[in-house]
């Protein structure tokens, strides 16, 4: 009898992983969806105009330089999002923030690609111009710059 509830154990346990395969590899398949990136808050004023911003092409073209100057006394930091196209028409961005520690001009050089833990990097080709988002948080309220740059 032990033998017989044994062999119908093994049937029942074979029949609901055999159904959950079917189950699993029948459902709809969907695609991967893109992770989800920070967006920076645009409903902020203009910033100064005393501000200039400048973004150069470094001359292997493997990354740009950023460049602020004037900036307001007392911003404590920028955040920034540049980004770009790659040749192959790949959107791609690089977000981050810059603490001023009182200074009123900073200079960033900003990758364009990836780089492993392991310290190997590819490198985006054929970007031909980059999209700047700069926000200065000020005690005073914050504000932001907008800005699309042609790269040579």
């Amino acid at each position: 009898m032990k033998h017989k509830t044994t062999i119908i154990a093994a049937i029942v346990l074979l029949g609901v992983l055999s159904g959950g395969f079917f189950v699993i590899r029948s459902s709809p398949k969907t695609q991967p969806q893109p992770s989800s990136t920070k967006k920076l808050n645009l409903d902020l004023p203009d910033v100064n105009p005393a501000v200039v911003v400048n973004l150069q092409k470094t001359a292997d073209g493997k990354s740009v330089v950023l460049t602020i100057t004037h900036i307001p006394e007392g911003t404590t930091s920028i955040e920034y999002e540049l980004s770009y196209n790659t040749e192959e028409g790949l959107p791609k961005g690089v977000l981050g923030e810059i603490e001023l520690h009182g200074n009123t001009q900073v200079e960033r050089d900003i990758l364009l690609g990836t780089c492993s833990a392991g310290g190997r990097c590819t490198y985006d080709t054929g970007v031909t111009q980059a999209k700047v988002v700069l926000i200065f948080h000020h005690p005073n309220g914050n504000s932001k710059f907008v800005k699309e740059y042609p790269l040579q």
